[in-house]
Formats: structure tokens, sequence, C-alpha cells
């Protein structure tokens, strides 16, 4: 990929900048102060109904500000229409300490290597200058590899911003879903999806480095954009932020979410043939004729936005 300039369209400055949040965290994004949602706005839920029985599908924000609450009220009905909860992973089931020691053991170089030995130099003295900007002491990242530190700086920056992981819709929703003794799942474990990002190629890994710390102070506007069309339910909107520059890389593209969505589906099917479910995934899963409310309609399920 060639470098590119400070004249970035505005497509193209939103495009990769939310298709590199999704690469490092998985199909995540970010919300900034809420506003109030007009009567005839939409959220991003679907009803999934195959005439008998059906299940909701929720487009997940993973970072929000405590003052985003509440929710839409449609999707506190669908979860209390619902016994369970299926999230891409059971957070309820996910330790926090066990979670960190799964990362740990991909996040850093077997082999004794260092980051600097990994990355571009430019890429090295890019992600150098912006860690002393955080205030975060490079030498503490020399072991890692290049996706844990891009993935490192990004929380740092958003936790900046006063976004937290732990006020995110999958969080809330898991916790509300405990309280009210309903049943969790996960689509998948915390194991895959780290290894989605180690597996990707040193190339990429480079790239996704080098772009994170250059798009660092785009987070802030980009989020503001993507919360407004989130409230909205605007899923046309979110699919011009969060899949046009995703699509510029189409093998990571393919891997985080296109193989994702296929392996999904069969799941929601039973979900939706059981009848009952919540399934919450990140927002970019559900958006796009790859999305898998375009593919549960194309196989004949009724799809009903809320």
């Amino acid at each position: 990929m060639t470098d590119r300039n400070a004249d970035f369209s505005d497509r193209t400055v939103h495009g990769r900048a939310m298709r590199l949040f999704f690469m490092l965290v998985l199909a995540l994004s970010a919300l900034i102060e809420a506003r109030g949602a007009a009567a005839q706005d939409k959220s991003l839920l679907w009803r999934i109904s195959d005439g008998k029985s059906s299940a909701f599908v929720l487009g997940s924000i993973h970072y929000l500000r405590k003052e985003n609450y509440p929710l839409n009220k449609a999707i506190l009905d669908a979860l209390d229409a619902s016994n369970t909860l299926v999230l891409e992973i059971d957070l309820n089931a996910t330790a926090a300490s066990a979670a960190q020691r799964a990362t740990m053991e991909k996040a850093s170089y077997a082999d004794g290597s260092t980051l600097a030995q990994n990355v571009a130099p430019e890429t090295y003295q890019l992600a150098a200058q912006r860690a002393k900007e955080l205030g975060l002491d490079m030498r503490i990242l020399q072991p890692m590899k290049p996706w844990f530190v891009a993935l490192t700086l990004v929380v740092i920056k958003l936790q900046t911003l006063g976004l937290d992981a732990n006020a995110g819709v999958d969080r809330y929703l898991a916790e509300r879903a405990k309280a009210s003794g309903k049943s969790t799942r996960g689509l998948e474990t915390l194991e895959f999806q780290i290894g989605l990002l180690d597996q990707l190629s040193k190339a990429d890994q480079d790239l996704m480095l080098r772009e994170a710390v250059r798009e660092l102070d785009l987070l802030d506007k980009n989020f503001d954009d993507i919360v407004q069309s989130w409230k909205r339910g605007d899923a046309d909107a979110l699919s011009a932020l969060l899949l046009v520059g995703m699509k510029e890389y189409p093998e990571v593209y393919q891997k985080i979410i296109v193989e994702r969505n296929r392996r999904w589906v069969p799941e929601i099917e039973k979900f939706v043939h059981q009848g009952g479910v919540m399934i919450t995934v990140g927002a970019a899963h559900l958006l796009g004729p790859d999305g898998v409310i375009e593919i549960l309609k194309a196989k004949g399920y009724s799809v009903e936005q809320k």
C-alpha cells in the first residue's frame, strides 16, 4: 500500500479509520455523548422470523461513555423478551484475568525478537512517537507484536476520550442478562478472536500499526459520526463509515468480517428456530451485502428492523 498524504477525502479518512478500528478490536466501535433520538428513528436491531418463531439480532457498539445510557427502548424490550443472550464471546464466562493471560501468550514474540526488528523503521518511529505522547514507555512494548501494540495504543487513546469497554453495549447487556437470570452464550471463544489478529501476515500487522498511529487523532470525530448513525439505526450511513475502508484490504475483510459472518449464520438460524434468543455482534457484521442480515434475508427469513 502506498503512503497517503494529508489531503484524504472525507470518505477515505472515515473509511480507513473505522476499518482500522474494526481490525484491531474485532468489529467494535465507540460512541460519544448521546443525543435524544427522534421518535421515528429505528435502532440497529432486527427481528428475524422463520414464520413460526423468531430471534433478535443487534449490531453492537463495544465502547461507550456512561452518559450514552439508557439504550433505545427497543433494545431493552428485545432483551426482556428473550431467554438467552448470545454474544461474540460469552462475557459472563470469561474472567478478566484469564483473558489477559490468553492475550499476552499470543502478543509477545516467542523467539525473543522485538517490535523494532519486525516492522519498518518508519512504522516503529511513528509508534514510538505516539507512545510517548500517550505517556507510554516504548520499552514495555518492545517484546510485543504489531497487532498488540496497535491495539494498546488505540485503547489508551479511547480511554483519554472517556470511552470505556466496560460501558459498551455487549458488557451492559451481559450484566443485565445475568442480573435477570437469563443464560448467555458465545458464538466464538476469546482464543479464536485473538488468533484472528495473531495470524495476520507480517505485512498486514505492520500496516495495521502504521495506520493506527497515523489515525489516532481522527477517532473522536469519526466516533461522533458513528454514534449518530448507530442511534438512528441508519445502516446505509454506517456501511459507508465502517465498510468502505475495510474493503480496501480484501484479505483482511474476508477474514475478519465475511468468513465470520458465514460461520455465524447457521448458528443464528438455530436460534431463530429455537426462539427467545437475542444475538448481539459488532455492528459491522450486520451491514452490506456480506452482512448477516442480507444473508438471512436471501435465505428466506423475514427481517424487520426495530
